[in-house]
């Protein structure tokens, strides 16, 4: 790795790691960098100390950023050579000065909370800290009805009575049939259910990748045979089928049926939101609820009524779609309510309002794996208390 690209890798990492969203991989190299001299090491700790960012966030707002940086270059030796110098120069210093801006934020908001706290509200950022963001967890309920609770490091390795293997390894629940699939043969269910504060993934027999959120459940048979692979859900879970023509991919809910052959996509589909949502990310697929039938197409998403009315949205922001199966928390103007549904559902709490609900709008994104009281210390500024009691919180204006 050229000096150019490993600079800009170590400005990334680092602004992942004050953004709590850094690799374990990704962790182990940074580590290493910061050990291989005493000039990284200096480098590190003062790219990650909250009061050299802050005086730096205090000097950016203030400043003609125009103007310092035009100034910043007419003071620049002259290039050797003019395209490499003004990149090595220009595109490293800007992407340094972004990474630290944009990806520190919600440290530098949680420590200058910190400051101002006391009393009362430090026990409440103490209960807050108590509570966990959610982990790979769930229930797998056999075709006989027994059920085996799935987490962190449980091994599993059973065969089912149609001679599939199931297996249990890394957090990922894999299926696989021995031999192929008689079209005769009983048909054995088996479900996952995720609670609150968990997601689990799993692979098929087929071969299909499923990753489940938290508070959802899916019916799904041990092998595939016949005309079609029928999956039954509840709540919100992502999709990469694999491709087969002629045994079509059906994913149904309580309002609709999603019909695919192969490809990518994510199906929202909570009992306790009035809204369903199917997002397509690759490939195509149909959607049928009530007397209505839609294909959508990539970027575009089919959203669902009470009634059973369809209703398609392009150019939907796939990522935010996403974000919950990528380890974040992405919203674009979404009001309190829709924050604290997926929140909740995350960290395992109740939330209730005092009075009228807030009517406020949130943009931007932040790591599933922070405590809850990351995720409240940023709220905060927008004007919002929280009152917390055990698995309770209470949200005022």
């Amino acid at each position: 790795m050229e000096k150019n690209e490993r600079d800009f890798y170590v400005a990334e990492l680092i602004g992942k790691l004050l953004n709590g969203d850094i690799s374990q991989e990704e962790y182990l190299w940074l580590k290493e960098w910061v050990n291989e001299s005493a000039e990284n090491k200096v480098q590190f700790e003062k790219l990650t100390d909250a009061g050299f960012l802050e005086k730096k966030l205090a000097f950016w707002d203030n400043i003609d950023n125009d103007k310092a940086w035009n100034e910043l270059l007419r003071k620049l030796p002259e290039p050797e050579s003019e395209s490499v110098r003004r990149f090595n120069y220009t595109s490293l210093l800007k992407y340094a000065a972004i990474v630290i801006l944009t990806l520190s934020i919600s440290i530098l908001l949680y420590l200058r909370n910190e400051n101002r706290v006391k009393g009362n509200d430090k026990s409440q950022i103490a209960q807050a800290t108590m509570i966990k963001p959610g982990s790979n967890k769930a229930i797998l309920i056999l075709g006989d009805g027994q059920k085996l609770a799935l987490k962190n490091h449980t091994q599993v390795s059973i065969n089912e009575d149609d001679g599939t293997a199931v297996s249990n390894k890394n957090e990922i629940l894999a299926y696989k049939h021995a031999g192929k699939a008689n079209a005769g043969q009983q048909v054995i269910y088996n479900t996952i259910v995720v609670p609150r504060g968990g997601e689990y993934q799993l692979v098929l027999a087929d071969g299909s990748k499923i990753w489940m959120n938290s508070s959802s459940s899916l019916r799904y048979p041990t092998s595939f045979s016949g005309s079609e692979r029928k999956v039954y859900l509840s709540g919100e879970a992502y999709f990469e089928v694999a491709k087969n023509a002629r045994m079509p991919f059906i994913v149904k809910t309580d309002k609709a049926e999603v019909k695919v052959l192969g490809t990518h996509f994510n199906v929202k589909a909570y009992n306790d939101e009035e809204l369903y949502k199917t997002t397509l990310l690759e490939g195509a697929v149909s959607v049928q609820s009530s007397a209505m039938i839609n294909e959508i197409k990539p970027g575009q998403q089919v959203i669902i009524n009470g009634q059973g009315q369809q209703k398609i949205t392009s150019n939907i922001n796939v990522e935010e779609e996403v974000a919950w199966k990528n380890g974040l928390f992405m919203f674009t103007k979404a009001d309190i309510k829709d924050v604290m549904q997926q929140v909740s559902r995350w960290y395992d709490i109740e939330v209730v309002y005092e009075g009228k609900v807030p009517d406020l709008q949130f943009s931007g994104q932040l790591s599933r794996k922070v405590d809850f009281s990351g995720f409240t210390n940023i709220l905060k500024y927008a004007g919002l208390n929280f009152t917390i009691k055990g698995k309770t919180v209470i949200v005022a204006k």
